[in-house]
């Protein structure tokens, strides 16, 4: 038999299987080898002008929507090697270059060629080789392909071994798919030109299946969210003495209190009985959970992609863009070894971790690299890898471990106490009490759901007498939206694999440029301007619908078992985007005023340039020409007439601006005055003047581990529910030593909790912050109201 040329997808992989077959080349059970690998997707389509007959190519490449839809019968479907923005150009990219170079050098000495890429739901890794092969013209070698269930070396010599035959590449099912599905988003770049062009947008509307769907997902609940109306609602209940709440599931609700009627009594409280339930830990964490959790600390996708992608290159951590929610047998295996000393480095105690054994819910077969979790190089601790990889690799290794430790431990354990009112029966409460925390003493995620104003606090048992009250309650508010709540948005309708999920969201939320369809701040989501407009564009849209992915993929299905063929999908593209013009052309006419104006302010539709005549002593020389205008428009603010003739007159007046990086307003105080830009050309307008901020009350400092420090120590953690938390010379004290200290808060039901915490230092947006962190606090975990009919 020939030699035999393995094709990974990427150079880790091509170390994975170095490692199991014994080098990068040589003979293993008697096949000689050689293994080379790609960098990801090194090949792309052209771009559409590019693949249509040459008297279509000005139609293609215009952007005027006379020439929509496109015909799809008219492309030659062609890749090309990958490219990369260079300055402002879009350029070749010359590593791609080089690296298929080399491919070719190397895989035309064999006989055969394996696709060794990875198996994943889309088909992505088998159209990474096969395009490879394709376009390198070595379709016409021996064909392999190599299937294994992860990158454990057992699993690779198994996979080398049972190479599965390939007779042609269009044979490959999982392959069509794949570039089905590519091909169908390459069309999709119609729906993005038709919403630049209706909307009159100076910048580029993008849309696409997945990033319409998160804008759709993001306004929609923003609209809920700010179109909540705070109307009470009023129902009897009772309360025993341990704060436990008594409720009847079917008792009718009344908008007005003096409706509810009266006449309840106080009465025993009948205990109905105990019971011990369990849960088991939670699934590992995916890169969208993750992300999400990072996003609450100001850490934007982007940048988590980019820091876990290094540690993942050092083995610190596992392959990022895994869609496998468990590991496999031979994973957990691998890992065992390791665990005391992970838990060592992220602070778990080893005992706590006592069940060593594969749980069901968390060990399968099938997959590729298993789900997210911590590599085999351990570090020593997490100042270690804060120097390696930053504040925010601290923070993913940390989340990554502890998560993983937690299928280690055991059952979360309670007993449930159950109850009812001994004269009104149909009023029952329950209590659950902690007894066996398990996997929570090693980890849990934080919850968006909001508390539960009823749950009691620190009560160990149902009390014996329930007094009747009248409650007042409030529908619940939808959510603002959040990066988790987004990612689970989408999990609930499969939009989307959780690695495109992030990579797409970090595209869409990177504001660098100004075309930022959505905002971020610490994890909560508003849409820019230039995604307002596209979420009023939506409306009615194919390309808005949800369920457009769903029948791409269901599309996509068959084209792999053979049943349809990728031209008639393809075909019917043309009438999704005939219908979303018409639906684009009607919502732009429906476009409100504001809109439009926040639109002109933050540059997304052009503003008429506009100046102001300056008096001579203002005039300066720009090159060898004399300028005697200033700009009218400052920020999107156009000043008036009165603001003109006060500015010329030397004056200083106050204006509100929008910010052209924000989208939000601010105000300031300014006058004309002469400066120089950035590039060093001088000029003359309204520059700003900003108040300095006074002086703050609410700091304390001191010396923290042989440092000096400032930090806040007054009003911590005040927000609209308490006031803050003032520490007292004491606490101060304890906390400046390095101790942990406990003190009583109240929550937003007005109720007493006990809180812990030390000082340390957290990052937001990338920077460092130093202050007390919370580290635990006794609440009794949320429980989702049940819904009741209401009377009126």
């Amino acid at each position: 038999m020939g030699k035999v040329g393995i094709l990974t997808e990427k150079p880790s992989a091509a170390g994975k299987f170095a490692a199991a077959l014994g080098g990068m080349s040589g003979t293993f059970e008697g096949t000689e080898y050689v293994i080379v690998h790609a960098s990801g997707h090194l090949l792309e389509l052209k771009d559409p002008a590019a693949m249509v007959p040459a008297p279509l190519s000005e139609k293609y490449k215009s952007w005027d929507l006379a020439y929509l839809p496109w015909n799809a019968a008219d492309f030659r479907w062609e890749r090309e090697v990958r490219r990369k923005v260079s300055g402002k150009k879009l350029v070749t990219d010359p590593g791609a270059e080089r690296l298929l170079g080399n491919l070719k050098e190397t895989l035309s000495t064999c006989e055969t060629v394996c696709n060794a890429a990875d198996l994943d739901p889309t088909g992505e890794g088998s159209l990474l080789g096969w395009e490879i092969v394709e376009y390198l013209g070595l379709e016409g070698k021996k064909l392999e392909r190599m299937e294994f269930l992860d990158e454990t070396p057992p699993s690779l010599r198994k996979a080398f071994l049972s190479r599965r035959p390939v007779t042609s590449i269009e044979s490959e099912g999982d392959y069509r798919k794949a570039d089905f599905r590519s091909k169908w988003d390459m069309l999709s770049m119609q729906f993005t030109r038709a919403a630049t062009k209706l909307s009159g947008s100076d910048i580029v509307v993008r849309n696409g299946r997945l990033k319409s769907a998160m804008v759709v997902i993001v306004g929609d609940g923003l609209d809920a969210h700010q179109g909540y109306v705070k109307k009470p609602f009023y129902e009897n209940r009772f309360r025993d003495e341990n704060n436990v709440t008594y409720t009847d599931p079917e008792i009718d609700r009344f908008e007005n209190k003096s409706a509810v009627p009266g006449g309840l009594e106080s009465s025993p409280v009948v205990h109905d009985g105990t019971t011990r339930k369990k849960t088991g830990p939670p699934k590992l964490i995916d890169l969208a959970a993750l992300s999400s959790l990072l996003s609450k600390k100001g850490f934007a996708a982007k940048k988590v992609l980019e820091t876990y992608q290094k540690m993942y290159e050092a083995e610190v951590v596992s392959y990022p863009r895994t869609e496998d929610k468990f590991i496999s047998i031979e994973q957990f295996n691998e890992l065992l070894p390791l665990v005391d000393k992970i838990a060592a480095v992220v602070g778990v105690d080893p005992a706590a971790l006592s069940h060593r054994g594969p749980r069901k819910s968390h060990i399968k077969s099938g997959g590729a690299h298993g789900a997210n979790r911590p590599g085999p190089n351990v570090p020593q601790s997490l100042a270690d890898v804060a120097e390696k990889f930053g504040e925010l690799g601290k923070e993913i290794y940390e989340l990554l471990a502890k998560n993983y430790l937690t299928m280690l431990a055991p059952d979360y354990e309670y007993d449930q106490h159950r109850g009812h009112v001994a004269k009104y029966p149909s009023f029952v409460g329950s209590l659950n009490v902690p007894a066996v925390f398990g996997w929570k003493g090693v980890f849990v995620i934080e919850d968006d759901e909001p508390d539960d104003d009823d749950a009691p606090s620190g009560a160990k048992a149902l009390g014996t007498l329930a007094k009747p009250f009248v409650h007042e309650g409030f529908p619940t508010r939808p959510p603002h939206p959040t990066m988790g709540w987004l990612m689970k948005q989408l999990e609930k309708r499969r939009v989307g694999t959780a690695s495109t999920l992030t990579s797409t969201y970090a595209e869409v939320t990177n504001n660098a440029t100004g075309k930022a369809l959505m905002i971020e701040k610490r994890g909560k989501i508003t849409l820019s301007v230039l995604g307002e407009l596209n979420h009023r564009i939506l409306p009615g849209t194919r390309i808005g619908d949800l369920s457009i992915t769903e029948k791409v993929f269901e599309q996509m299905a068959q084209i792999e078992t053979g049943t349809a063929a990728a031209p008639d999908f393809l075909a019917l593209v043309e009438d999704l985007v005939r219908h979303d013009l018409e639906k684009m052309k009607a919502n732009v006419n429906r476009l409100p005023a504001e809109l439009k104006e926040r639109m002109a302010k933050a540059g997304v539709t052009r503003v008429p340039v506009e100046n102001i005549t300056l008096p001579p002593a203002l005039h300066f020389t720009h090159g060898d020409a004399v300028a005697t205008t200033a700009k009218r428009v400052f920020c999107g603010h156009r000043f008036t007439d009165s603001e003109v003739a006060a500015l010329l007159a030397g004056q200083i007046i106050e204006i509100t601006a929008i910010s052209p990086k924000s989208g939000k307003p601010f105000t300031c105080k300014g006058a004309l005055e002469a400066g120089v830009t950035d590039k060093g050309y001088p000029f003359v307008g309204f520059k700003p003047q900003f108040e300095e901020r006074p002086p703050r009350t609410d700091l304390v400092s001191g010396v923290w581990k042989d440092k000096k420090v400032e930090f806040k120590g007054r009003g911590w953690g005040a927000n609209e529910h308490w006031a803050g938390k003032d520490f007292t010379e004491q606490e101060l004290a304890k906390l400046l030593a390095g101790e942990t200290i406990e003190f009583e808060a109240i929550g937003k039901s007005g109720k007493k909790y006990t809180a812990k915490g030390a000082l340390a230092v957290s990052t937001h947006n990338g920077y460092k912050n130093f202050g007390f962190t919370l580290k635990f606090d006794n609440r009794t975990p949320a429980t989702k109201p049940r819904k009741r009919k209401v009377s009126r």
